[in-house]
């Protein structure tokens, strides 16, 4: 493959080593010209030749891949199939940046406030139809051309749990040879997901619908998306709880708060801890980087960071980040194949986010970022006393 081949739309931007825990694939990142948004193939051994190949299309999480929640199997999907690749000996996961079933991240963390909104009366899918949604906005045409770029010429056994993936596929020319599914046990923070998921057809087994759903902190509504009344740049779309998985234990709840930036065109998420109303919040700002969306065998630094975070803001009671996700058009893209969210200086109004939801309260800078002095400018400026 060429340096900066292309087939399509999708250009080959370049590749990189991926030291993952289940050993070493190869990171293939291509751009898409016409929507500008990355495309990943992640592949371990001889990917050429004629034999079938195990392959996963996997569709974007950012609130389980980056946030570390659990109240989806996406995380685990990803991390499963290259376990299973691994095992093989070769295969590849094509990652496509498709949030919320390709209808974007704020349909996704509506549709989540909806689900806990209604106590689970309402499912995911239900929540899409309110929303005046379909089931499934994702599209799988950067596949053959990414098949080709790479000279994958065998056909892809898929590992999937879902039969509408497969059809979707061969409309694109794709040819598989058949499916392999790959699961996980429910947990009590996703089941209600994977029932509403197993009810539509995907082949998982019943057990979600035997366990209890975790019961929530406090209470969520519904909310149409409301511009805030002293910055209008920023849309409040979306709050509601996310569990967040912790070091060895039970997950933690996490109040997500997500904006639209009217200005910039992105999603803003802050992410609030307070199991302890009376202790002094910690505060700061967590980027992303996209291949350290993958089980790194070192981690990854930000993601690194973002672990430490959570367990210091768990550990005090109290805590407040402002995330930056990865947008698929906005990411830099470094020397290394690398994209991640960009480094420049955040405006004050974007920092002061995170004053919203400290009530007024003393906070203190976690330390160490190189956003915390900016952060603390911005908080002081808003009121905050640091």
């Amino acid at each position: 493959m060429s340096a900066h081949a292309a087939h399509g739309t999708l250009l080959v931007l370049g590749e990189r080593h991926l030291p993952t825990v289940h050993g070493d694939f190869r990171a293939h990142v291509f751009r898409n010209l016409a929507t500008r948004s990355f495309v990943l193939a992640v592949g371990r051994g001889d990917l050429r030749g004629p034999e079938p190949l195990l392959a996963r299309v996997h569709s974007s999480c950012v609130t389980s891949e980056s946030f570390g929640a659990c109240d989806c199997d996406c995380a685990q999907q990803l991390e499963g199939a290259l376990g299973r690749i691994a095992e093989a000996g070769r295969g590849v996961v094509f990652y496509l940046l498709q949030e919320g079933r390709g209808a974007g991240f704020a349909a996704k963390v509506r549709d989540r406030m909806i689900v806990q909104a209604s106590r689970d009366r309402v499912t995911t899918f239900e929540a899409y139809e309110r929303m005046g949604l379909g089931r499934d906005y994702r599209h799988y045409g950067d596949v053959p051309s990414a098949l080709r770029l790479l000279g994958i010429e065998g056909s892809l056994r898929l590992l999937t749990n879902n039969p509408e993936k497969l059809a979707a596929l061969e409309a694109e020319g794709v040819a598989v040879a058949g499916t392999a599914p790959i699961r996980h046990e429910p947990s009590p923070w996703n089941a209600h997901y994977l029932a509403a998921k197993s009810r539509s057809g995907h082949t998982l087994t019943d057990a979600a619908s035997a366990l209890r759903a975790a019961a929530l902190p406090g209470p969520v509504h519904d909310f149409e998306p409301t511009a805030l009344a002293d910055a209008p740049r920023f849309v409040h779309v979306a709050s509601y709880f996310l569990p967040v998985g912790g070091a060895g234990g039970a997950p933690h709840w996490f109040r997500l708060h997500a904006y639209h930036d009217l200005e910039q065109g992105v999603e803003r998420v802050v992410l609030q801890h307070d199991a302890a109303p009376g202790a002094v919040p910690l505060v700061h700002v967590q980027r992303e980087a996209l291949l350290e969306r993958f089980p790194l065998r070192e981690g990854g630094h930000r993601r690194d960071a973002w672990r430490a975070a959570v367990s210091r803001i768990v550990a005090r009671g109290a805590g407040a980040t402002l995330f930056l996700p990865l947008a698929g058009n906005e990411a830099e893209l470094g020397p290394s194949g690398e994209a991640a969210a960009p480094d420049e200086p955040l405006d004050v109004e974007t920092l002061r986010l995170v004053a919203r939801h400290l009530s007024g309260r003393h906070a203190q800078a976690l330390g160490g970022g190189p956003d915390d002095t900016a952060l603390c400018r911005a908080l002081a400026g808003a009121g905050v006393r640091l």
